[in-house]
């Protein structure tokens, strides 16, 4: 009779533990790589933003100058009403200024993607539904259908902004792809799901939430508006140290980038979350702090700005 053989108790425990580091390397490997296309996922879903608002505030300068014109020839008059004009995104304004039309997120979404122009490429007909923050600042999970889908495979969600300045927008930048989440978790992949404002008189993006805390998605270098000085601009850096660094915590009017939603966003980072501590060396060196006081924060660009540097080799 021929003699049965088989793997022992301990060889088998072997396979085992070499197929679950095998396992384990894979996942490491496989969840690295995902996280390498956050930087370029990110510099995608800012500059369908940045694109798209842009194109719109032009066609509303846009028409706001020939109606100036019209009222020039026609009335003789320095230029047309506010009642006659538009302001982003593409309403009418009533009364006298614009400031009394209230623009809503739906209107907004209207003039990103269902205006015959086309700004953003959308998948299907978009819903354009608003969502609360809560649905992204406290939810495990996204709501499952979008405001609207990109032909690149993002999913955009606009939501109630509790800032009366902003407009919220969350793009999940890996689309329908895992996590789907806005919350970071200790020991889970980042977040892909990732917030930015968009300024209601302007249309200016701003990148908000925990990616202006991590170089994975973007970094930010301070440039210095001196012409005076040799060392014109910071290294690479967090979007949070270098917003610290060129204003020092003010709001500058001209500068949109100085103004920070960062109380709205509490809820997507680590408990155990600390923000860096700016380089004031780098404050200095840059004289960003020089003159400040010269500077109206009201009106003024600030002596300092920043140069966001999404696709930036890590």
């Amino acid at each position: 009779m021929r003699k049965k053989e088989g793997f022992t108790i301990f060889e088998t425990l072997i396979v085992i533990t070499i197929a679950s580091l095998l396992v384990l390397l894979s996942f490491k490997i496989f969840r690295t790589a995902d996280e390498k296309a956050y930087s370029k996922l990110y510099a995608k879903a800012f500059n369908t933003l940045n694109v798209a608002t842009y194109n719109i505030q032009k066609d509303v300068d846009d028409y706001n100058a020939e109606q100036d014109l019209k009222a020039q020839e026609n009335e003789g008059k320095a230029g047309a009403d506010d009642s006659e004009k538009k302001r982003f995104p593409y309403v009418n304004c009533t009364g006298s200024s614009c400031e009394d039309t209230a623009v809503t997120e739906a209107q907004l979404c209207d003039a990103l993607v269902k205006d015959d122009r086309g700004y953003i490429n959308v998948v299907g007909t978009p819903s354009c539904k608003v969502f609360a923050m809560s649905d992204f600042t406290t939810a495990e999970e996204p709501p499952e259908e979008p405001s609207f889908k990109t032909t690149d495979g993002m999913n955009f969600y606009l939501t109630s902004s509790p800032d009366a300045l902003n407009y919220i927008v969350w793009v999940d930048i890996s689309g329908d792809r895992r996590p789907n989440s806005a919350r970071f978790v200790t020991g889970k992949k980042r977040p892909d799901i990732v917030p930015f404002s968009i300024f209601k008189d302007t249309g200016v993006v701003v990148p908000q939430g925990y990616p202006i805390f991590d170089p994975t998605y973007m970094t930010a270098r301070v440039v210095s508006a001196n012409p005076d000085i040799d060392f014109d601009y910071s290294i690479p850096m967090t979007f949070y140290e270098a917003r610290s660094v060129a204003y020092s915590g003010k709001h500058w009017t001209l500068d949109r980038m100085s103004w920070g939603l960062d109380s709205y966003f509490q809820d997507t980072k680590p408990d155990d979350f600390s923000a860096p501590t700016p380089d004031s060396s780098i404050t200095n060196e840059l004289k960003c702090n020089e003159n400040m006081a010269l500077y109206d924060s009201k009106r003024d660009f600030p002596p300092c700005s920043i140069e966001v540097s999404t696709f930036m080799q890590k």
